[in-house]
């Protein structure tokens, strides 16, 4: 990664007449046979919370244009259905249906106009397709009150949890201006369960908020902070967490005190009333992006047959290329994952997979591909099937060179390259190289070792029943989770296995690491045992900084 992957970079970049004082030369004397390089991290390369599976692959962008031509709806005014018309061949294009004047459908019962379909109907990024109550993004904010106030405090004792001594200072004088400002008394003193309905409002939302103003209509409110221009805590909170951008992990001291929640307009589609509506097939295009990739595939094998002879010359190439998206991000083990779900939500590996699926329909040849641990956090179930991707990026014509400790991985390898003899200072040698049965051979070969002696039993051990304790999860029901509860005995070593995919990280990681004080949260019924626990903490694959220092 850092000699191969770099020294690609910077002989392409100088082949291109391009500055690459970035780019140190690696530390070699020189690299002969060197080809262009794709490298392919396990990091998570997009965090827009807008960005799904479907999206990164680009099968939403074909679902979008079979639903613009063949989706059928209700009319609005009779409820007849209205079907599509197969009349037109051009205009598949977004950049040509935005330029066009708008075009309309005539219902076949009544007559009524109805807005002719276009693919921007169907995205939850675009005016006309994204539900008005969250945008697009499927999911509204909620500001956690109880976790910024505490109502048995006055302002001097901490009612603002997250005010330290020195901001609650200089906060109070500005509360104390107001309150002279608009001639009433500001106890800071006074717990906040005893403030009345003046004092709250300013405190929650500060002197330019209607809901304080509605207290003092005919009195301006002061022009600078030393006059009582106090900003509101809950205003400031909104603020602040708006100017985050959009990025989950901005600002997380103020992130802690909102909870997201399901759309009530969308139930978490992203699309509007109208879009939903419409339909190929019996189901929505939010129906569809909810459904596994599987059931997507098998939903999607049946649509020709029963298109009329003009519908499918139309989207033939469409009907032609979709499947084979789909096929291509199935056999590298991720049929379980679904169209709407966010990248952001997905592992290192499934990421990397979904990478995997879109290089095979590059058709490059003559490319040397990097890969780092693509197995890492795969059952052995789905190893096969990365097996298979990468047996088919060689078959093009390609050179792949994968780090990677699993077996099987390294059963299917043309060729092994062994480093050792042990870590940093033992290591830095090859070891041994060639095939796997030869790797067997070499005497310093810890792998080879490893290898020879497969067929060892496990050392006996001794099972710890624990303390008797439980830390339980009950009515698991986030994401695929389905109702459950689970108990985890305490004071022993537990292991959650299971296929990929099959809720082991929303399990342990959305529903019960994310706020251990709480005994209720999204997702579940609650959890229980949480006293038996005197310290908590979570260790996941996030980075641990990144800062150089």
């Amino acid at each position: 990664m850092d000699t191969l992957q770099k020294e690609c970079q910077r002989q392409y970049m100088e082949s291109m007449g391009m500055v690459t004082d970035s780019i140190s030369k690696p530390k070699v004397d020189s690299i002969a046979g060197l080809s262009p390089s794709i490298s392919v991290g396990q990091h998570v390369t997009n965090r827009n919370p807008r960005s799904t599976v479907g999206t990164v692959t680009d099968i939403y962008t074909y679902l979008r244009l079979l639903y613009a031509k063949l989706g059928e709806r209700p009319c609005p005014s009779c409820g007849t259905t209205v079907p599509p018309s197969f009349e037109e061949a051009g205009g598949l294009s977004e950049e040509d249906e935005a330029s066009g004047q708008l075009q309309y459908v005539r219902c076949p019962n009544c007559a009524a106009e109805l807005p002719k379909l276009t693919m921007g109907h169907f995205s939850f990024n675009k005016p006309e397709g994204a539900c008005g109550t969250c945008d697009g993004l499927g999911s509204v904010a909620s500001l956690n009150l109880e976790a910024v106030f505490d109502e048995e405090l006055g302002l001097r004792g901490g009612c603002v949890t997250f005010w330290y001594e020195s901001l609650i200072d200089y906060q109070n004088s500005i509360l104390q201006a107001a309150a002279r400002h608009y001639g009433f008394v500001f106890d800071p003193d006074q717990p906040l369960k005893e403030y009345g309905q003046v004092q709250r409002d300013l405190l929650f939302y500060g002197v330019e908020r209607e809901d304080f103003l509605r207290h003092f209509p005919n009195v301006q409110p002061p022009k600078t902070v030393g006059r009582g221009k106090f900003e509101g805590v809950v205003t400031s909170l909104w603020r602040r967490d708006l100017e985050k951008d959009g990025d989950p992990n901005g600002s997380a001291s103020v992130g802690a005190f909102f909870r997201q929640q399901m759309c009530t307009g969308c139930q978490g589609t992203k699309l509007n009333k109208e879009s939903r509506r419409v339909t190929v097939r019996g189901a929505s295009i939010a129906e569809v992006s909810s459904w596994s990739l599987d059931d997507v595939l098998s939903w999607l094998s049946g649509l020709p047959g029963s298109l009329p002879p003009a519908g499918q010359k139309m989207l033939e190439p469409v009907l032609n290329d979709l499947p084979e998206r789909l096929r291509r991000v199935i056999d590298v083990g991720l049929g379980y994952l679904s169209l709407h779900r966010q990248t952001v939500t997905l592992s290192g590996g499934e990421a990397q997979r979904i990478r995997l699926a879109s290089l095979l329909g590059s058709g490059l040849t003559g490319v040397l591909y990097i890969l780092d641990e693509p197995s890492a956090g795969l059952h052995p179930r789905d190893t096969e099937g990365l097996i298979h991707v990468l047996k088919q990026l060689r078959d093009l014509g390609n050179t792949v060179l994968v780090i990677e400790h699993d077996v099987e991985v390294m059963r299917a390898a043309d060729h092994v390259i062994d480093m050792g003899p042990g870590a940093g200072a033992m290591g830095g040698t090859v070891v041994g190289e060639g095939p796997l049965e030869a790797l067997k051979l070499y005497e310093s070969s810890v792998t080879g070792a490893y290898l020879r002696d497969e067929s060892r039993l496990a050392p006996g051990r001794v099972r710890r029943r624990g303390n008797g304790n439980f830390l339980t999860v009950r009515d698991a029901h986030a994401r695929n989770l389905k109702h459950i509860t689970v108990s985890f005995p305490l004071g022993c070593l537990i292991s959650v296995t299971g296929v990929s995919g099959s809720g082991k990280s929303t399990l342990l990681f959305d529903l019960l690491a994310p706020d251990e004080q709480a005994g209720k949260r999204e997702g579940c019924g609650a959890i229980t045992g949480l006293e038996h626990i005197g310290n908590w903490i979570t260790v996941d694959q996030s980075p641990i900084g990144r800062m150089q220092r």
